[in-house]
C-alpha cells in the first residue's frame, strides 16, 4: 500500500508536464486534424479525403473500453502493463471545430486545430483502420464516450498511454513533439518554417 501511495504521489507531482506541438511547416495540400483533451487523456480527429470525419482514441481496455473506472482500476492502469484500446468514431463534416465539438459526446476541455499534409494523414488512416479491422473480435461500444473500441496490439503503460500514443500519431504526421505528454495538457507552438 505504501508504494501505491508513493507511485500516485509521483504520478500527481507529474500531471504538470505538459507536451508542446510544433505543427510541420504550410502543407502543399493541407488536412484539418484535431486534438481533443478530454482531461486526463486526448483523442485526434482526422479529416478524411470525402471530408467526413474520424476520432480515434487510445487507452486502457479495462478502465477506458469497459468503463472499470474505481480507484484499484485507475493505480493498476497506469501501474501495469495491461491490455489496450483503439477506440474509434466516424463523423460527418465539414472539418470545422464547431462541428466536432458538436457531435463528439465526451467532455471536450481544451481542442487544438492544426493542418496536416493530406498524404500523411491518409497513411496514418489506413494504418489505424488496419488495426481496428485486424481486432473486430473484441468489439464493443461504450455509450458514453460514444466510441467503438477493439483491443489494440501495444500494451498501454504509464510510458505508453494515450497521450504518449497521440504524441505518436501526431509526429506521423510531421509534427515535433517536446516534452512529455503524461497528461492531455497539449500546447501549440508555432510551426517550423
Amino acid at each position: 500500500m505504501l508504494r501505491l501511495l508513493i507511485f500516485s504521489s509521483i504520478v500527481l507531482l507529474l500531471a504538470g508536464c505538459s507536451a508542446r506541438i510544433t505543427p510541420p511547416a504550410t502543407p502543399e495540400t493541407p488536412r484539418s486534424i484535431f486534438i481533443l483533451d478530454h482531461g486526463k487523456h486526448s483523442s485526434l480527429v482526422l479529416t478524411q479525403a470525402n471530408g467526413d470525419l474520424i476520432r480515434y482514441s487510445y487507452g486502457d481496455w479495462r478502465y477506458y473500453a469497459q468503463a472499470q473506472t474505481g480507484l484499484l482500476s485507475g493505480f493498476r492502469a497506469i501501474a501495469l502493463p495491461s491490455k489496450a484500446a483503439l477506440g474509434r468514431r466516424q463523423l460527418p463534416g465539414p472539418a470545422s471545430a464547431e462541428n466536432v465539438r458538436q457531435q463528439v459526446k465526451a467532455s471536450i476541455e481544451n481542442m487544438l486545430s492544426l493542418e496536416a499534409e493530406a498524404e500523411a494523414v491518409d497513411r496514418l488512416l489506413e494504418q489505424l483502420q488496419q488495426k481496428f479491422d485486424a481486432s473486430r473480435v473484441s468489439l464493443l461500444y461504450r455509450p458514453e464516450y460514444d466510441l467503438e473500441f477493439v483491443q489494440h496490439p501495444v500494451n498501454y503503460s504509464l510510458r505508453n498511454n494515450s497521450n504518449r500514443v497521440l504524441g505518436d500519431w501526431l509526429k506521423q504526421l510531421g509534427s515535433d513533439i517536446h516534452g512529455w505528454p503524461l497528461l492531455s495538457d497539449w500546447q501549440l507552438e508555432p510551426s517550423r518554417q
